[in-house]
């Protein structure tokens, strides 16, 4: 039984911290409810949204762009009108080459800019 316990946190591990993490987007258009946890002061959060809604969280070397519209029509209250909402966009998102620390390191044992810009250039 202890076994399968621990192969089983070792998996959980595994899966919960893997994979890149520093290129996160997130984009939703419509009814959101959202669920947040704050370990440290033990606070649990629901929000409620609506519309769009874009979170990006990128390293370096990107660019993200939205553009939308939105509009809505509200009734009388008294049942004699009708309501409503809409909107309309893009989110254009290019995230170009990616590096790690090791630019810094390289700067700081004294390599030039001009170098690390053509070292880490596409050309």
């Amino acid at each position: 039984m202890k076994n399968k316990l621990t192969i089983t946190a070792a998996v959980l591990a595994v899966i919960i911290g893997g994979g890149c993490s520093h290129n996160t987007v997130s984009y939703g258009d419509g009814i959101m409810l959202e669920t947040t946890l704050n370990p440290e002061a033990y606070a649990f959060g629901v929000s409620f949204r609506y519309g769009k809604i874009l979170t990006v969280c990128v390293r370096e070397n990107s660019e993200i762009e939205m553009q939308g519209a939105g509009s809505g029509t509200a009734g009388t209250g008294d049942g004699g009108g009708s309501s409503g909402a809409n909107s309309s966009g893009n989110v254009k998102i290019k995230i170009g080459r990616q590096i790690t620390g090791y630019c810094v390191d390289a700067l700081k044992a004294g390599m030039k800019p001009e170098e690390m810009a053509k070292y880490t250039s596409r050309e």
